[in-house]
This record gives C-alpha cells, structure tokens and sequence, in this order.
C-alpha cells in the first residue's frame, strides 16, 4: 500500500509526466487503454485526422528569459540552457494528454494536445527538436514549450498528436533521440547538394546521371544536370542535412570510383 501511495504522490507532483514506472523492471505500468495516469490519456473523441497534423515548422523565436532560470523539481535542480546550441540525447520518450489539455505551459501558452509540441527539462524554451523513435524509425518536428518529464530516464514528454504520428502511445513510452533543430542554420542548409562530377561534354554528364539512377538511392530527391559556363555539372539534392549528404557521397563514391564535393 506504502508504495502504491507513493507511486502516486511522485505523479501527482511530476507535472506533464503521465507514466507510473515499474520499480523492478522500468517499464511503464500498461493496461488495455495504454500507459497513462488514472484521469490523464485520450479524450473520448479523438479527432480522427491525427496523421494529417503537420509538424512544427521551426523559426527564428526569441527565448523565453523566465524558462532559463533554475528550478527545482522533486527535489532535484535543473539548470536550463540559455542559448540555443547543438544538442542531441537518447533516452525515453513518454506523452501526456487531457489532464493537462487546456492548462499553461511553463512559458504560459495553452497546452494542445493535438498540436506538435513537447516538454522537456533544460532545453530553451522555446525551440524545435526533431525527435525519432529508434524503434520504427518515424521521425516528427515540435515545438518545445514545457518542462518536464521528472521522472528517470524519461528525456522528452510528447503531446498527444506527436506521440500518435510515432506510435508510440499504446505503449506510453519508447526510446528515441531527440536533436534540436536551430532554424537559423536549417534556413542556411536548405540547399546542400552534392557535385558528381563536370563534363564539358553534356552526354558525359546524362551517362553518369544515368549510373546513378540505377543505384536507386532513396535519400536523394533529384539528379539534376545544370549547365554552368558551358560545363555541365551532375547534383544531387537537395539534403534535408549535412549527414545525409555524406552518407550519398560515401555510396557512390565507392560504387562509381568517383570523387564527389558537398557544396552550399
């Protein structure tokens, strides 16, 4: 009875966290309605375009200075960042939902569950983070305007709509990583495209944009032959980022002897 009493008083006191832990085996507690507290979970109409919500489109926002100020939370001190910079971490996902719908977020915004959004206890708020879960691979963009969760080894609580577009809410929990996304950098990658080659002769250019073709890469969106000051130039592109970039250059490097450039 004494630790169910406590499993509820740490709830009650963690905030957005919606997960009760099983102490032997870390895991979240899990019925036929999914892992969540007592009144938190779904609403009971669910709207039905969930897949169709868009993810958070980052931008340039100004911090919130309140958000960056040490805290205290179940008897633990955090100390959030003040500035936004590269940041990545592996951990537990978990989501919270109608127990919380409607009430403000710790920079005062009203809390959506049906919108992209998340919680998380250091990062500047707010900011945008890519989160993927590193079981099927989904990945979502949202935008962070809460603390929380408290509880071990949970790293990032998710709304509703987010958890959804990463299955992850029947089983309430499930491991991701999560990369902050600086929109100031994102703007000035946007058009990362890699250079196969230049021929002066443009049926060069087509033979080699043809071998590449046939490697079926699934990370490239076009292979585009451009024609600049009568050399012809074989891109590839655009990237979603500087690693999927390299990760083409390294395959067709090797597949097609080449010697390809990463250019901005």
């Amino acid at each position: 009875m004494f630790k169910y009493l406590f499993f509820i008083f740490i709830i009650l006191l963690s905030g957005c966290q919606s997960i009760i832990i099983d102490e032997k085996t870390n895991e979240p507690l899990e019925d036929n309605k999914g892992a969540y507290y007592l009144d938190d979970g779904p609403q009971k109409n669910v709207p039905k375009n969930l897949d169709e919500i868009p993810d958070a489109v980052p931008k340039d926002e100004p911090l919130y200075e309140r958000a960056s100020r040490p805290y205290e939370a179940l008897g633990e001190t955090y100390y959030p960042m003040r500035e936004l910079k590269p940041f990545k971490e592996k951990g537990y996902a978990s989501w919270y939902g109608k127990k919380y719908h409607g009430n403000k977020t710790s920079i005062g915004e009203i809390y959506d569950m049906y919108k992209m959004t998340g919680a998380h206890k250091t990062l500047p708020l707010p900011c945008y983070v890519k989160v993927t879960n590193l079981k099927n691979k989904r990945s979502v963009i949202i935008r962070v305007n809460d603390r929380g969760p408290f509880l071990r080894e949970r790293i990032i609580d998710l709304s509703y709509a987010a958890a959804h577009k990463l299955d992850i809410i029947e089983k309430g929990s499930e491991l991701v990583e999560i990369e902050v996304i600086n929109p100031k950098f994102s703007q000035e990658m946007q058009n990362i495209m890699l250079q196969a080659g230049v021929f002066s002769l443009n049926d060069n250019a087509k033979n080699l944009q043809s071998k590449i073709e046939l490697l079926k890469l699934n990370l490239v969106e076009e292979i585009t032959i451009v024609n600049k000051n009568n050399n012809f130039h074989v891109w590839l592109g655009p990237f979603d980022d500087l690693s999927q970039a390299e990760e083409v250059k390294s395959i067709i490097d090797i597949q097609l002897n080449l010697n390809s450039i990463i250019i901005n």
